[in-house]
């Protein structure tokens, strides 16, 4: 019997890791658009690789055959986990795969608010540079250094480490937040209540979680230090876009650098976009060459692992599956 494997959206992969999956079963090839088509081929798929498609309950439970769920990426907040589990279903996600390229372009949004390269760039292209006396350049180019400044991290796991140890290199000092433990292993934990007001740059690194969604409300910005940066690099809809908007324009914050937004597309009417103080980039921060290739290679072992009834190494929901009583019967063939 022929395999099917799902591929639910559209994603990069690496021509190797295309031909190791097709050597597995048959791919079927969607985009976002394609809700009907993913519902229907679903229904005897042995494996749904998705990287923003929603996988919720409907879907699960339409799926009969399914031996497990694959995430292209890192974030979950698109899959049903419980329902995952209670169908005995694994989701395993690419933790690690993207860490370094999310974290370098953490560490890029901090350094294009505090000195703004880009509008500086425009700002020559457009001849507006008239004078080379630097009295006469306008006031947005006085920056400042990222020697010195204290980095906020919200959430430290692969990703949030790897930029505090590259803001380290910049001479930034480090403290953390959240988390399931309330401490770290290299950096100084915090209670969010205490670390806002301290940190001239926040970088959050959640995931979506009920807990998480609207952390950064109209109620939380006036704990951040007046003239701070905030950057958001792991999922939209923890940050309150429209308040957001006000404390930039009110000048509580200084700047800020998103490529994550509640709703992707970002819409043309977001109030983001009457902020000039704020860098926007396309949920690109795990787009680099090196990242494709681990994630491609994470994404061969999991369905490889799938469909010789292991757990995937990177299962998110173990301790559902072990609370519905499905745990055991993988443990005893895998190697976690």
């Amino acid at each position: 019997m022929v395999r099917k494997i799902i591929f639910a959206d559209s994603f990069h992969l690496t021509e190797e890791a295309k031909q190791e999956i097709s050597s597995l079963g048959t791919i079927v090839s969607l985009s976002l658009h394609q809700r009907g088509q993913l519902l229907l081929e679903s229904e005897n798929a042995d494996i749904i690789v998705a990287e923003y498609a929603v996988i919720n309950e409907e879907l699960i439970e339409r799926a009969k055959n399914l031996k497990g769920i694959v995430v292209y990426g890192v974030g979950v907040d698109h899959v049903n986990l419980n329902a995952a589990s209670k169908r005995g279903i694994p989701v395993g996600n690419c933790r690690g795969g993207n860490a370094e390229a999310v974290a370098e372009l953490a560490l890029s949004l901090m350094l294009e608010c505090i000195r703004w390269t880009g509008r500086a760039n425009e700002y020559v292209r457009s001849g507006k540079w008239k004078f080379a006396d630097s009295a006469y350049l306008p006031t947005w180019v006085m920056g400042r250094e990222m020697k010195g400044k204290k980095l906020g991290i919200v959430g430290a796991g692969a990703i949030g480490t790897r930029i505090g140890e590259l803001a380290e290199a910049f001479g930034m000092t480090v403290c953390v937040t959240l988390g399931r433990k309330k401490s770290h292993p290299r950096f100084p934990w915090l209670p969010l209540e205490e670390l806002l007001p301290r940190s001239d740059i926040v970088s959050i690194n959640v995931p979506l979680v009920p807990e998480t969604r609207g952390l950064f409300s109209r109620e939380l910005f006036p704990l951040m230090k007046e003239g701070s940066i905030l950057i958001v690099t792991s999922r939209g809809g923890i940050v309150d876009e429209v308040a957001l908007a006000e404390a930039l324009l009110s000048g509580r914050i200084a700047g800020a650098g998103l490529d994550v937004f509640a709703r992707e597309p970002i819409p043309q009417n977001s109030p983001l976009f009457s902020v000039p103080n704020i860098v926007l980039t396309p949920h690109m921060g795990g787009s680099t060459e090196e990242a494709v290739s681990n994630i491609s290679n994470i994404v061969v072992e999991c369905c490889k692992r799938l469909l010789e009834g292991k757990l995937p190494i990177t299962t998110v929901n173990l301790e559902l599956l072990q609370q519905y009583g499905y745990y055991s019967e993988y443990a005893e063939k895998s190697v976690l």
